[in-house]
């Protein structure tokens, strides 16, 4: 963001300086050609620059509009993305206690205890049926921690 604003702010130097360039260019037909001719030829010819060189401010300044309502917009949108990153942030933050949390429970928890013991049993090498009886867990939950844990 720092940067657009840096950027646009030299885009706007660099128009301001082009336009000083113009008018400068304008002064010196103005008074240095009066002074080196004064032929009545040269006065439609110096007309005609200063038309040109006045359609040239105007669309100078057109687009340093045009470009200062980008960069506005720009920003706009930049503040508005960074909004919706923070909210995200925060569910995110509390998504992950919760889960931290619900983890801390399970580890607590009479099942994860259960769980620790079947896979105790597994390991003295206690077959699913005789692990079932023990803990008193059906065969089928027996044989899915028997087989995560491998």
């Amino acid at each position: 963001m720092i940067l657009e604003s840096t950027l646009g702010n030299h885009l706007i130097l660099l128009l301001i300086m082009a336009d000083l360039a113009v008018c400068a260019v304008v002064l010196f037909y103005l008074f240095g050609g009066r002074k080196r001719q004064g032929r009545s030829g040269d006065t439609g010819k110096l007309q005609e620059t200063v038309s040109s060189l006045g359609v040239l401010l105007r669309e100078s300044d057109r687009a340093s509009k045009n470009l200062i309502d980008a960069l506005h917009e720009r920003n706009r949108r930049t503040e508005e993305l960074l909004t919706q990153m923070d909210s995200q942030e925060k569910r995110i933050v509390e998504a992950i206690r919760r889960a931290e949390k619900l983890t801390l429970e399970l580890e607590h928890s009479d099942i994860s205890g259960m769980y620790r013991e079947v896979s105790r049993l597994g390991n003295l090498g206690l077959d699913a049926d005789e692990i079932a009886k023990r803990v008193k867990l059906p065969r089928g939950e027996i044989d899915l921690i028997l087989g995560l844990k491998r």
